[in-house]
């Protein structure tokens, strides 16, 4: 019995588990095509922050023709994503502006087939990044999970947020997936500290930062935590101990905090300069002080241009110093208090109702949660002791478990606090993704270690277990999509 195991388990690691994973692959790409044409009905008009966007990216289309005959460098300055009224960013609009006729004209009332148009090809062109990104993420989680934690990275994420936001006319997908981006970058550059991943921290955040707002608190999170570990890291330079094995080199980490920053400037100088220019402030976030998105709208709309933004008293002008002085700290607290709860609600998916789409995001988290809790507790009180370094956690588990819950508890408030003015999309969305990979991430990274110290089989064949019976969930919910009704997130 032990020998045809072994032979089994050969012929799986030398292919067998690729042919599975491609297999499984393809059919996910169908049930995404599927599943995203079923969605995609038409609609005689669209909500009004799709309007907004949609005129953004009529507005750009003037900037993709520009006029080189006077000089360089101006023109070249206006052809990159930099216009933003403080609310819409640019990067958006600037992508989407590439299906925009030539003479087509602001779109207000009625749908014209030409908005129609803009807005069909927009949303395939979401849905085929969206697709492309889940495909990549699939093959790179399979290279370093088992493969049902690899499907089940993209289950979750492709059917429980991106799927859901290729239905709008909105910057959601492509903030969720550079988010997510970020995490991943921020946890690889807290293992092993190279330059490179400092300057891709901060192009990929200021990508971000021109898409939605913001990603700013992820980032100061990991510039915390990665500086607390380079006093750690001193500290322990500075005192007579044996070599250690981690990768995370401390000299390193002021010059990355310098390419970081440098990086982050440099991708969105042409927006923060046409936002002085045009605004009289750089990083205007005017709209995060008010108490509701009406209240916010009707001041917006008629503050659009420096000149009507320098009329407003300085005591009178949405800022953090006027929030604060006008709102007793307890009100501070109860909004944040209030926005957390909310964002897990809609992060979560609470309450579930089993009988709609997307799947009940909660479920997954609660029952990876619950299998990363076991494991630990597997790997402190059963699992043979660690012989050598190899058998042990990772060197730098500290900061990333450090990292991974701060960021969470971080983001969770940012984003709670301004649900009450930016009521519409599904930016709160990004954190699930991330959310969801660091479970996974974290539970892989414990089996690989229990397998080193000759853990028994039982426990390997139960997490799997566990694992194809999620995946085998999430592709039942997901037939539902395919199904002629529709769904909304």
């Amino acid at each position: 019995m032990k020998s045809v195991y072994l032979h089994l388990t050969k012929l799986w690691l030398r292919g067998g588990r690729w042919v599975v994973m491609v297999a499984c692959l393809i059919f996910f790409a169908w049930c995404y095509v599927r599943a995203f044409q079923a969605q995609s009905l038409s609609c005689p008009d669209i909500p009004a922050h799709e309007r907004m966007y949609l005129n953004a990216a009529i507005e750009t289309r003037h900037d993709l023709t520009p006029d080189f005959s006077k000089s360089v460098s101006q023109p070249l300055n206006d052809w990159l994503p930099h216009r933003t009224d403080g609310l819409v960013r640019p990067l958006w609009p600037w992508l989407a502006a590439w299906t925009v006729g030539a003479g087509h004209s602001e779109s207000s009332g009625v749908l014209t087939a030409e908005d129609l148009r803009v807005l069909r090809y927009s949303k395939r062109w979401l849905m085929g990044l969206s697709l492309g990104f889940l495909l990549m993420l699939g093959l790179a989680a399979a290279r370093a999970f088992s493969v049902p934690a690899a499907l089940l990275t993209i289950l979750t994420i492709g059917f429980g947020v991106l799927l859901p936001s290729t239905a709008e006319f909105s910057p959601d997908v492509l903030f969720q997936i550079l988010f997510l981006l970020i995490w991943v970058c921020c946890v690889a550059a807290l293992k092993r500290n190279s330059l490179w991943l400092y300057g891709l921290i901060g192009f990929l955040s200021a990508l971000a930062n021109l898409t939605l707002p913001t990603t700013t608190t992820l980032v100061l999170v990991f510039i915390a935590v990665s500086t607390l570990r380079w006093l750690w890291g001193w500290v322990l330079a500075h005192l007579p101990h044996a070599a250690g094995t981690s990768l995370w080199v401390w000299r390193n980490h002021w010059l990355g905090m310098v390419l970081l920053v440098s990086c982050h400037l440099i991708t969105v100088g042409p927006m923060m300069a046409y936002s002085k220019e045009k605004l009289g402030d750089a990083t205007p976030f005017h709209w995060r002080w008010f108490e509701n998105e009406p209240a916010m709208q009707q001041w917006t709309a008629a503050h659009r241009t420096r000149e009507a933004l320098e009329a407003v008293p300085a005591g009178e002008m949405p800022a953090y110093a006027n929030y604060t002085a006008a709102h007793a700290p307890d009100a501070v607290r109860e909004r944040f208090w209030h926005g957390g709860v909310k964002m897990m609600e809609e992060v979560l998916q609470f309450p579930w109702s089993f009988d709609s789409l997307p799947h009940e995001r909660g479920v997954f988290v609660i029952v990876l949660a619950s299998i990363l809790i076991l494991l630990l507790l597997i790997i402190a009180f059963v699992a043979p002791r660690a012989a050598h370094a190899g058998e042990a956690l990772h060197p730098e588990t500290a900061p990333l478990a450090l990292f991974s819950i701060v960021a969470c508890v971080a983001c969770t408030l940012d984003f709670g606090w301004d649900m009450p003015v930016l009521t519409w999309g599904s930016r709160y969305l990004a954190l699930y993704p991330p959310l969801v990979l660091s479970l996974l991430w974290a539970s892989e990274s414990l089996v690989h270690r229990a397998r080193r110290r000759q853990m028994r089989l039982p426990v390997f064949v139960m997490y799997e277990t566990v694992l194809w019976a999620l995946c085998i969930l999430a592709f039942v919910r997901v037939i539902a999509v395919l199904q002629p009704i529709s769904f909304a997130a």
